[in-house]
């Protein structure tokens, strides 16, 4: 009697440790996605384990919930769900994702149409500080506020993780999704070894905020491959970008549109950065505009029309806090393009050139399957 009673006792274990995902810092359980559609508000922790699943529809981690994704797993937005309209993943202010794939296992995020701008990509939405009047505003993907005071906010963490297909267009044209979508995310915000593969618009975009990335990968996408304004001041480590016959800019950077001297200006670290150009003789590698300043180093640039479109304004050339370090560039037209109306100003200066930089370390990306090739 007493050993069929442990006999139960350890079915019942079994079967409740299956069904559920431990949370061993809480001591609690998480419990496991039902059936294979991801889809609507997760309002509660929630785990994924590795398999096969649709994302469908408007997907939304609320505030005080954390989704976690397993390693091998992999979202698809079917053809159908496609057609019926949007969709995307995205956090809002306080909910946080932990994706954390690996190297052999990464997580992606795919269309089963396999069509450039399939679906909307993923979405963060943080609550560090951004330039505009307020100190927060609507994303213009998904619609969700951010912004805020906290510069060591947490999201989460994406590591190892492959958007496909992304970039859907937003109705009436005047914006779109990108594979990545960054909206104020703080420092505690982890984002290691991504990959945004043929995407319609942007692969990563930093909309203001403070975090930092290490290992960003951007091939094929046809628009631009790192973008940022609103006030981004994190550090940028270690870029490979190979662009499409199509692809518009490298690197698109600014700091506030309307009015280019708000604060916290956007000031970012950039170093190791490898690109491979679109071929197309009106396009660089970097287009500067509306008062950003920046620090990147180590560049290896092949394939360009420019090294630099400067746009906007000439502050931040001129006080030396825009600056291209150990640069080798390789380009079709010109060193640099002033796109200034009226301005003679030389800018070939703002590029310190040395013809031995290497740019990226592509070791990281070439370890396990993570990454795809074009």
């Amino acid at each position: 009697m007493k050993t069929n009673f442990l006999k139960l006792i350890a079915l019942v274990t079994l079967t409740f440790n299956i069904g559920c995902s431990s949370d061993e810092t809480s001591g609690t359980t998480v419990p496991n996605l039902e059936g294979s559609v991801l889809q609507g508000n997760i309002i509660s922790d929630l785990n994924v384990p590795a398999g096969n699943y649709n994302l469908k529809g408007v997907v939304v981690v609320k505030s005080g919930a954390t989704l976690t994704i397993q390693p091998g797993t992999t979202f698809t937005v079917t053809t159908a769900d496609q057609a019926l309209g949007s969709n995307y993943l995205q956090v809002e202010q306080g909910g946080k994702i932990i994706a954390n794939g690996t190297s052999s296992s990464p997580i992606v995020f795919t269309a089963q149409s396999t069509q450039i701008g399939a679906w909307g990509g993923l979405i963060l939405n943080g609550k560090a500080r951004i330039n505009v009047a307020g100190g927060t505003e609507i994303a213009e993907a998904g619609g969700l506020v951010y912004g805020g005071t906290d510069d060591a906010d947490s999201s989460g963490s994406l590591k190892y993780v492959r958007v496909e297909y992304a970039g859907a267009a937003i109705t009436g044209g005047t914006a779109e999704y990108n594979a990545f979508s960054f909206f104020g995310l703080g420092t505690g915000t982890i984002l290691e070894n991504l990959q945004a593969y043929k995407g319609a618009d942007d692969a990563f975009e930093f909309f203001g905020g403070s975090v930092n990335a290490i290992n960003l990968a951007a091939f094929g996408c046809e628009d631009d491959n790192i973008d940022w304004d609103r006030g981004y001041r994190g550090t940028l480590s270690n870029i490979w970008i190979i662009q499409p016959s199509n692809g518009d800019f490298g690197f698109e950077c600014s700091n506030l549109p309307v009015e280019f001297n708000s604060s916290p200006r956007s000031n970012p670290t950039v170093s190791n950065v490898t690109i491979t150009g679109s071929g197309n003789v009106n396009k660089a590698a970097f287009n500067f505009k509306e008062g950003t300043a920046g620090i990147i180093t180590n560049v290896k640039v092949t394939n360009a029309g420019y090294g630099v479109d400067l746009r906007n304004q000439l502050g931040q050339f001129q006080d030396g806090s825009l600056k291209i370090n150990s640069a080798s560039i390789t380009f079709l037209t010109a060193l640099t393009k002033n796109g200034i109306s009226g301005d003679t100003t030389n800018i070939d200066s703002i590029f310190s050139l040395n013809a031995s930089a290497v740019g990226a370390n592509t070791a990281p990306f070439t370890t396990g399957t993570w990454i795809k090739n074009l």
